[in-house]
């Protein structure tokens, strides 16, 4: 079993939820359309799977088979297969990730105001 905090798996497979609060957050503060800033959405989900391929790593709980984790469902399905963990994970992921991309970027900068406290 893995030693590492399962606070990082939690926060991978929230990873889309909060990708796209901080790119609402950034999106308010500096003006610019929460469309053209993908790439925070894109880099958060990411940044989190590779840290926590290097987490797996260095914990010895690592295979190539594996995979990418730029592949994060596929990545989150393999690793839970590998580690014997339940395919939840993969699962919300993708469930958060198609919730998002379908809620109206709206719905978003609102929520992102509120969370910031600026209504």
């Amino acid at each position: 079993m893995i030693n590492s905090k399962p606070n990082l798996i939690i926060l991978l497979v929230l990873a889309p939820l909060l990708g796209a609060i901080l790119q609402a957050i950034v999106s308010n503060f500096i003006g610019v359309e929460y469309k053209h800033l993908t790439f925070i959405f894109i880099i958060v989900n990411l940044g989190l799977a590779y840290y926590d391929e290097d987490r797996l790593k260095l914990t010895g709980e690592y295979s190539s088979t594996l995979g990418s984790p730029a592949l994060v469902p596929l990545y989150l399905y393999r690793r839970a297969k590998l580690l014997k963990h339940s395919y939840g994970y993969a699962v919300i992921w993708t469930i958060l990730c198609i919730g998002v991309v379908l809620t109206p970027h709206d719905m978003m900068k609102e929520l992102a105001w509120i969370i910031t406290f600026q209504q």
